[in-house]
């Protein structure tokens, strides 16, 4: 089995970002999964952490089996996750716009709100949640709008202008929650990274007490998001960042750049 590089052997726990880390769009990146595995049989836990609004854990899960890394269903904190915990704390038993695929759908409503499904009952909204998905369509950000101006609190996964796929970046969320805020006025809260409470979550199912270290491929939201709770970020560049946004980044620095996870991993 390969042995882990002096930087990942410093780290008793890991914090894996997804998309642009272990695949981008439907394709595996080369070296991802031996990197897992050499970490695993290293004996020190890993939690996967991911901003994708789409998928439910199990899917996730299933993904990941399919691309040759190991996993389980409590070692996968998705946007969705945070969110369910964010308004289950927050809008128990609240009337809620959903902006977001089914498995978002079912977050909301696992956290103890009712999803709005009359067009009629959108003014009355107690909170809009919006999740980036393919079929966003015109009703649902006319929706979304129509909710936040009358006064509804704006919940967003996350802010992630872009994210990596087959064919180049595709838009995120935050394109849905720029324009929401543009014409309603309202300012959304973003409950997933770079924030503290997808970085708790994923700490709470490490559940070690020494160093973490977190990968991912992006500045702001992994890198910028780790740093702001105290956990060292180290930059893949088989997503979004380049190594020219690391080295003109004006956040905290990444403890190691890296083309790809094996090669920041694997001795």
């Amino acid at each position: 089995m390969a042995e882990l590089t002096s930087l990942a052997a410093r780290y008793e726990g890991l914090i894996l970002d997804l998309d642009g880390c272990l695949w981008v769009g439907g394709r595996a990146i080369t070296g991802a999964a031996e990197a897992v595995d050499a970490w695993r049989a290293s004996g020190r836990p890993l939690v996967f952490l991911t901003n994708d609004p789409r998928s439910a854990p199990e899917d996730v899960v299933q993904r990941l089996w399919s691309h040759g890394v190991k996993a389980s269903q409590d070692e996968v904190v998705t946007s969705g996750v945070v969110m369910q915990e964010y308004l289950g704390g927050r809008f128990d038993g609240c009337d809620a716009v959903v902006v977001g695929s089914e498995a978002m759908v079912r977050h909301v409503r696992l956290a103890g709100l009712r999803v709005i499904a009359d067009e009629k009952l959108v003014p009355s909204a107690d909170v809009v949640v919006l999740a980036g998905y393919p079929e966003v369509n015109y009703t649902d950000l006319t929706w979304a709008v129509r909710a936040a101006y009358s006064g509804a609190t704006v919940v967003a996964t996350g802010r992630d202008r872009i994210v990596p796929s087959d064919d180049g970046v595709i838009p995120g969320t935050g394109g849905i929650v720029a324009y929401v805020e543009y014409c309603s006025g309202a300012e959304a809260v973003a409950v997933g990274k770079p924030g503290p409470d997808a970085w708790r979550i994923a700490q709470e199912r490490l559940g070690v007490d020494g160093p973490v270290l977190a990968v991912g491929d992006r500045l702001d939201s992994d890198i910028g998001g780790a740093a702001a709770v105290g956990i060292d970020g180290a930059l893949v560049l088989t997503g979004v960042s380049t190594r020219e946004m690391a080295d003109a980044w004006d956040g905290a620095a990444p403890v190691g750049v890296a083309d790809d996870l094996g090669a920041l991993l694997l001795a």
